[in-house]
């Protein structure tokens, strides 16, 4: 059932020299690459130990030092947040809105990579902001879109004068929405709402607008890329393994959408979903900058050098996986001889302390695209036999055409 992957150069030079050279090694360009699960998670937590923000556009145009923010102080907020977003309720509406999504999209030609990205990151939006105008939410559409359309791309984007511009002007155009919003609940024009703007706006005197401003659009570009990169994933292998989608169905059929947030409730499922993150993780590969001199084992770094490190590489090293470009969720079993290795060798949702603090949600999102997907609607691809994966800035389905019906 596995089928060949396309991959970038970068990709399969990557592949190539952790093969032969080890988990750590120098790029010809300075860059160092981490394909070590523990060194991985051992440099991530030297390089974002103090992780504050930057100082205030104030304190940068006076040339002063401000008051440190951390970055954890807002993670927090917003972890506290999420709790009663992501809960049965605040999952039952997320899936009221894909559902909703995809009957927008029924029986006509679609790019089934598209649709995972749209009914994700749509569904999520007002997760970020709720209660946008019609107009406002159109603007952060836009900007995602424009986003999306460089990271579903095999082919190298060539930039000019005028894309830069336009991209540049959409970007502040939807900069402008969050900013106008943040201001309209702080000063009480505007109603406070349960999303992650809100604890944001409580931050204001700490972080000033425009790091607020900064914050919230961090997470809007976030839920524009890897949710739907994983969804599509996820499509991809539920069109290939008839067998799982019928197993998950039967599962998934008496369960009400809000009690996923809970995974338990759907073991088969929830398999399913980690055994496609762990082979599609997206994106394959982080550049992070060096934000303070650091000693990896005696591999010395230097402030504003960078370093690379690769989910996807950690997640397919025979070291730690056996069999590991195999897909199979019944590794996942407590007594299969499968069974994952140490949890620095599964990091879907990235490093601590940088962790994605949407992880549960995404997970829930997965499953209950699964639930949609095996129970309510039915994806038939156009032309199986063309579709394959491709490594690109993360997994990406080429061929991957086809209409959505209602079961």
């Amino acid at each position: 059932m596995d089928t060949p992957r396309l991959e970038l150069d970068f990709v399969r030079d990557m592949r190539t020299r952790t093969a032969a050279e080890g988990g750590i090694f120098w790029n010809g360009d300075g860059v160092l690459s981490v394909f070590e699960a523990e060194a991985a998670k051992k440099i991530n937590a030297l390089n974002f130990s103090d992780f504050t923000l930057p100082d205030k556009l104030a304190d940068l145009l006076r040339g002063r030092a401000g008051e440190p923010v951390s970055w954890k102080q807002v993670r927090v907020a917003w972890i506290a947040q999420l709790r009663h977003l992501a809960n049965a309720e605040g999952v039952g509406q997320l899936a009221v809105r894909m559902e909703g999504l995809l009957d927008e999209r029924l029986g006509r030609p679609l790019d089934l990579v598209w649709l995972a990205q749209e009914v994700c990151t749509r569904s999520l939006l007002p997760v970020v902001v709720a209660g946008l105008s019609a107009a406002d939410t159109a603007r952060i559409i836009r900007d995602q879109t424009l986003k999306l359309k460089r990271l579903l791309t095999f082919e190298a984007v060539r930039e000019n004068l005028w894309r830069e511009i336009r991209s540049t002007l959409i970007q502040v155009s939807a900069g402008s929405v969050v900013r106008r919003e943040l201001r309209g609940r702080a000063t009480g024009r505007r109603p406070r709402r349960l999303d992650l703007t809100d604890p944001v706006v409580d931050m204001l005197p700490e972080l000033g607008l425009d790091r607020a401003v900064d914050a919230v659009t961090a997470v809007l570009t976030a839920i524009a890329g890897p949710p739907g990169s994983a969804a599509a994933a996820l499509l991809y292998e539920l069109t290939r393994r008839p067998d799982w989608a019928a197993r998950m169905a039967a599962e998934l059929a008496p369960i009400a959408p809000g009690e996923l947030c809970n995974p338990r409730v759907a073991p088969v499922t929830h398999r399913f979903v980690k055994e496609s993150l762990r082979v599609w993780s997206p994106p394959l590969f982080l550049a992070r900058p060096v934000r303070r001199d650091i000693d990896l084992d005696g591999v010395c770094l230097k402030t504003g050098q960078r370093y690379l490190v690769s989910p996807y590489l950690i997640h397919h090293d025979p070291h730690n996986w056996k069999d590991p470009e195999t897909f199979d969720p019944d590794r996942w079993l407590p007594e299969a001889d499968q069974r994952p290795c140490p949890a620095a060798s599964y990091v879907p949702f990235g490093w601590s302390p940088t962790t994605c603090i949407g992880a549960n949600l995404g997970i829930s999102q997965l499953m209950l695209l699964c639930q949609l997907l095996c129970t309510r609607y039915q994806i038939q691809v156009a032309e199986p036999e063309k579709v394959r994966m491709a490594l690109a800035a993360v997994p990406l389905p080429m061929g991957f055409q086809g209409i959505v019906t209602r079961r």
